[in-house]
């Protein structure tokens, strides 16, 4: 920009725009319409996203409960992606949770961490590991099916439409009775 409020353009020297002016015309272009891929009518057959749950695998798969009084569990997983294509996570269920969200240990917990799985892109070849100490799942309200030595199954659900189900297993809360304060 220049001292005299005049932008170097491809086309020529192009007066400024007022802030009055620019502020209705950046307001009139969030108004346009939601592209159709992302509306809720979207269809679900996407292209090269039909073959995710035989892309993905998901091992190492277990839940411990971590605050047995408000009914707060921990869960870790490693996903893979042994596929060609990127695939999109679009969610995590579980009928046993209340609540089943991202957190991660050191980090404070916010709509944006809470909601990391619900688009997390998984790269072709590509392996994540979600460990105690990092980023993870918390079950928040879990049943009763959530009791040591049992597992539950968790739903993990892709951009297209395709689903992958694991069992996770349930361990006992930590001992922590050596740890201080």
């Amino acid at each position: 920009m220049t001292r005299h409020g005049r932008f170097r353009r491809p086309f020529g020297l192009l007066p400024a725009l007022p802030a009055t002016v620019v502020l209705p015309l950046t307001l009139l272009a969030a108004l346009r319409p939601i592209p159709s891929a992302l509306a809720d009518d979207a269809p679900t057959s996407v292209p090269g996203q039909t073959h995710a749950a035989g892309d993905i695998n998901i091992r190492d798969a277990w839940m411990q409960i971590i605050r047995p009084e408000r009914r707060i569990a921990g869960a870790y997983f490693t996903i893979e992606n042994r596929g060609t294509d990127t695939h999109m996570l679009t969610g995590v269920t579980a009928t046993a949770c209340q609540n089943l969200f991202a957190h991660h240990t050191e980090q404070e917990s916010t709509p944006e961490t809470a909601e990391l799985f619900t688009r997390l892109a998984l790269p072709a070849q590509t392996i994540l590991v979600f460990p105690p100490g990092g980023y993870h799942l918390i079950c928040q309200g879990y049943d009763g099916t959530v009791q040591p030595g049992r597992s539950i199954p968790v739903t993990f659900h892709f951009l297209g439409g395709t689903t992958r189900t694991v069992a996770f297993e349930i361990r006992p809360t930590p001992d922590t009775a050596d740890i201080a304060p």
